[in-house]
């Protein structure tokens, strides 16, 4: 059985259809709660036993920093091609491709609440920001058209 292996240079991210532009990488966790279901045992030893409950899911955006050029300098803020990327109150939908959205890629989709935005700067490197994001429905696969 062969598998394959991509490089990831050409992941998309987009947000309310938006592709997010200057995106540097992207992550994806899913997680799954447990809680002990251990009852007591009187013979041999006794092994704990979890139960699953609640899946969730976050991730992270890390892009370029840009800014309009033709927005008011002291109003100005990051946006990516028209994606705010500014934490809220507002649900946005996000899809997620690895490999790109090419015909039958596989990509994850969800909506989701941004929690945080990190803007890094240094000497020597470009102005970054890192978004955090938390889902508020389930993530879901869909494979590009």
């Amino acid at each position: 059985m062969a598998l394959n292996i991509y490089s990831g240079s050409q992941g998309i991210v987009y947000m309310n259809n938006i592709a997010v532009a200057s995106i540097r990488s992207f992550s994806l966790e899913e997680t799954q709660e447990v809680i002990d279901a251990t009852t007591m045992n009187t013979s041999g030893v006794a092994f704990r036993t979890n139960k699953p409950t609640f899946k969730s899911w976050s991730g992270t955006v890390d892009v370029f920093w840009t800014v309009d050029e033709n927005a008011d300098p002291l109003t100005a803020d990051v946006t990516e091609g028209g994606a705010s990327l500014v934490p809220g109150s507002t649900e946005v939908t996000l899809h997620f491709w690895p490999n790109g959205d090419n015909s039958h890629h596989l990509g994850y989709t969800g909506n989701a609440l941004i929690t945080s935005r990190t803007i890094s700067s240094s000497v020597d490197g470009m102005i970054e920001a890192s978004v955090s994001v938390i889902g508020t429905s389930a993530i879901a696969t869909e494979n590009a058209a």
